[in-house]
C-alpha cells in the first residue's frame, strides 16, 4: 500500500488544503529528522492484521526543524500519516475536525457513509502497547460517532496501529 502525503487535499477532500499542506510539510519534517527516505518501508497494523505499507513525502529543507516545535511535528507527522492510512487501508475520509472535549481528533466517513471517530496520537520512539490503551480508552468517550477507533503513529521505526472498537 502507498502512503503519499502529498495527496492527503485529494484523499480528504474536505480538508483545507492549508491543512493538508502544513500536514505533509511536518510528516517530512518529523521523517526527515529519522533519518528515513521518501519510499520507506512502514509497518502497519490494521485491527490486528500486518500490512505493509511505503510512505511517499517530498523532503523538507534541513533548518525548517528549527523553526518548528518539535512536539508539533511529532502531533501533525502523525494526523498525515494515520489519516493516509485510513483512507488507503478503509476507504474513511474526513468529514470534519473534532473539537477539544470531543474525545477524538476526528469524525469520518466509511464508504457506506457511517459516521467514525478517529483518535490519534503520535510518537517519536517505540510504543510498548501503552500509549494505543490510553487512546483507544479515549475514543471509546466520545459520542460523536457509534464506530470509534485509535490510531498509534511511532515516527523512528515507522509504525502505525490502527485499532477499531
Amino acid at each position: 500500500m502507498k502512503l503519499d502525503l502529498e495527496m492527503l487535499r485529494q484523499m480528504h477532500p474536505l480538508l483545507p488544503a492549508s491543512t493538508a499542506i502544513e500536514y505533509a510539510h511536518r510528516a517530512a519534517i518529523g521523517l526527515d529528522r529519522h533519518r528515513h527516505k521518501p519510499g520507506v518501508f512502514m509497518e502497519a497494523d490494521l485491527d490486528g492484521e500486518p500490512k505493509r505499507a511505503h510512505l511517499h513525502w517530498v523532503p523538507s529543507p534541513t533548518n525548517d526543524l528549527a523553526q518548528i516545535d518539535r512536539h508539533r511535528v511529532t502531533e501533525d507527522a502523525a494526523e498525515a500519516i494515520a489519516l493516509a492510512l485510513v483512507h488507503e487501508a478503509r476507504g474513511w475520509v474526513v468529514r470534519r475536525r473534532l473539537q477539544r472535549g470531543e474525545s477524538a481528533d476526528w469524525l469520518l466517513l466509511d464508504p457506506k457513509r457511517k459516521h467514525v471517530a478517529l483518535e490519534v496520537s503520535g510518537i517519536d520512539g517505540a510504543d510498548n502497547g501503552r500509549r494505543l490503551r490510553e487512546k483507544k480508552e479515549q475514543a471509546r468517550q466520545t459520542t460523536a460517532a457509534a464506530c470509534k477507533a485509535a490510531c498509534v503513529v511511532e515516527l523512528a521505526a515507522p509504525r502505525a496501529t490502527l485499532a477499531t472498537l
